[in-house]
């Protein structure tokens, strides 16, 4: 039996998905007098209902807070297999949410800008691609970025990134363990400096100051870490209209190639359809592409915006690394934030040509539970085992760094049609591969910080290597020319001329800076964008 097929009132502009890069853009959008409507494939978040979930839960991962939708499938830490399907070797199985507010919920809230080099790395470096616009042209829209999401940082030092404005608040202060760590590597010329972070430092914009609860991901307790539900509200109030638990599957093409009509299903299994004049696309990396394919039809038989082919191509993220170590002083890791503070070296220079850069950073999570685990297994431990539990924790370090991966078409995303989502549709497939450019990093940057960690006074213990940093990348790549590229330098698809599409889909490349500022930056810029074109 067919389900009732309902409209909804045509507006000026549809945005799907409600994370950062959708909820600002609604809420420009809807401050300006345009009607808008967001669709969310998720739910509403309680942030203390969801702070509960994680206290009483027997797996503590950055899902397990989060409800599970009946109808909205999305990868869960404890089985991602089944939403990516069986992994592969290396396994790529990058986290994010479904939900009003999307993957700000459980981020590190860590927001550096990119460098100027990582617009040019083709020009600057005969790697890569550039990008179609240039550092002096997002600044400042990096600027308005930062007071939208309030980012704390040092305006004192700008890491590389010119700045013409300072950081809405101070740096986060760095935690004793960073302290002494940054005093033993400035005796080898290495500087560390907190990274700007989109988490209070002082009561802001109606957000209380950080508590330092130590549970940044997978989940802030009070709301000092922003997370776009936020400005989901503030649409709201605006006048924007949110319908949640909407899964968009098929859009109608008039016959210029616009998008006239978006449909999407409810958990009940009724189909619903909503016109507008413009539509933004602003899911992530993974399901902006999936969506995109999935909308294939006579008029694009290949999927929106993919006269290019390029849809799902290019896949981007960093690969992240971690060595732990134990040091000959307690560090006392754990007060504050889970990451605070970054190494000011491996971001750029000209060994760019010939292997990626990496950001450097100290890590500063403790996690109890691990390390009991660990020593457990071995019975000699019993008889001493909260003592060796202290000791372990108390004087445990860790250096991570995260690598920029070049695009490559080869590492893309495609829909699997033995795989169907709740609602029937197809869930992606992903293939990702680490080429020369980012191995030849990997080998480099771990061995730079073990011998980091041997000028402190350090002795490495364990590391591990992932290629996920939960940032991926890519996949509606910008570009001047419809043959290589999916959208124009104002995230417009070459294809569609009402269709946008925002998030970090569109980087050409991915740099060492963590995606959330530019992708709030781009947000930004095309919201100004559409109210001219509209108005």
């Amino acid at each position: 039996m067919k389900r009732h097929e309902g409209r909804h009132p045509h507006v000026d502009c549809v945005v799907i998905g409600s994370g950062i890069a959708g909820a600002l853009v609604a809420k420009i959008l809807s401050k300006s007098g345009l009607n808008v409507h967001i669709l969310e494939a998720g739910g509403i978040i309680e942030r203390q209902q969801a702070v509960a979930q994680y206290k009483n839960a027997w797996d503590r991962n950055l899902s397990s807070p989060f409800p599970i939708w009946p109808k909205a499938d999305y990868p869960r830490d404890e089985a991602p297999e089944r939403y990516y399907g069986k992994l592969k070797s290396p396994a790529y199985a990058p986290s994010f949410l479904k939900g009003v507010g999307g993957t700000t919920w459980h981020w590190t809230g860590i927001a550096p800008r990119f460098l100027p080099s990582d617009f040019v790395l083709q020009s600057k470096y005969g790697v890569g691609v550039d990008w179609p616009i240039t550092y002096r042209e997002i600044e400042p829209y990096y600027v308005k970025a930062e007071r939208a999401l309030g980012v704390s940082g040092n305006s004192l030092n700008d890491h590389g990134s010119p700045r013409s404005a300072a950081y809405p608040m101070p740096a986060i202060p760095l935690p004793y363990s960073d302290q002494l760590v940054a005093e033993r590597l400035s005796k080898h010329g290495i500087e560390v400096d907190a990274l700007p972070a989109a988490r209070n430092s002082r009561h802001y914009a109606g957000r209380p100051a950080c508590c330092g609860y130590g549970t940044c991901t997978p989940i802030c307790p009070i709301g000092a870490s922003y997370s776009a539900d936020v400005d989901i509200k503030r649409a709201q109030r605006y006048g924007a209209k949110l319908t949640e638990n909407a899964v968009v599957y098929r859009f109608d093409l008039n016959d210029r190639s616009e998008i006239s009509r978006a449909y999407f299903k409810r958990p009940d299994g009724s189909s619903h359809h909503i016109s507008a004049d413009y539509f933004v696309i602003a899911c992530n990396s993974i399901e902006t592409p999936r969506l995109m394919l999935l909308a294939a039809q006579e008029r694009c038989a290949d999927g929106l915006g993919n006269r290019s082919g390029m849809v799902g191509r290019n896949l981007m993220d960093h690969v992240l690394f971690a060595c732990n170590y134990q040091l000959d002083t307690p560090l006392y890791m754990g007060r504050g934030p889970v990451s605070v503070s970054t190494l000011l070296t491996g971001r750029n220079g000209d060994f760019r040509q010939r292997y990626a850069a990496a950001k450097l950073f100290l890590g500063n999570d403790r996690n109890v539970a691990k390390e009991a685990i660990a020593l457990l297994g071995d019975a000699t431990n019993w008889s001493e085992i909260e003592q060796r539990i202290r000791h372990k924790l108390t004087h445990k370090g860790m250096i991570g760094g995260e690598i920029e991966q070049l695009p490559i078409p080869s590492n893309r995303l495609t829909l699997d049609t033995s795989r169907l989502d709740k609602h029937g549709l197809p869930l992606p497939d992903i293939q990702l591969s680490l080429n020369d450019y980012t191995q030849k990093a990997v080998e480099h940057w771990q061995a730079f910080t073990h011998d980091l960690i041997r000028k402190i006074g350090g002795v490495a213990t364990d590391a591990s290597i992932n290629i996920s940093s939960h940032h991926p990348c890519g996949t509606t790549c910008m570009g001047t020319h419809h043959k290589t590229s999916v959208v124009d330098a104002q995230c417009k698809t070459h294809d569609h001329d009402n269709l946008y599409i925002a998030g970090s889909s569109v980087f050409p490349t991915i740099g060492t800076a963590n995606p959330t500022l530019t992708i709030a930056a781009l947000a930004l810029r095309m919201a100004e964008h559409l109210i001219k074109r509209i108005n």
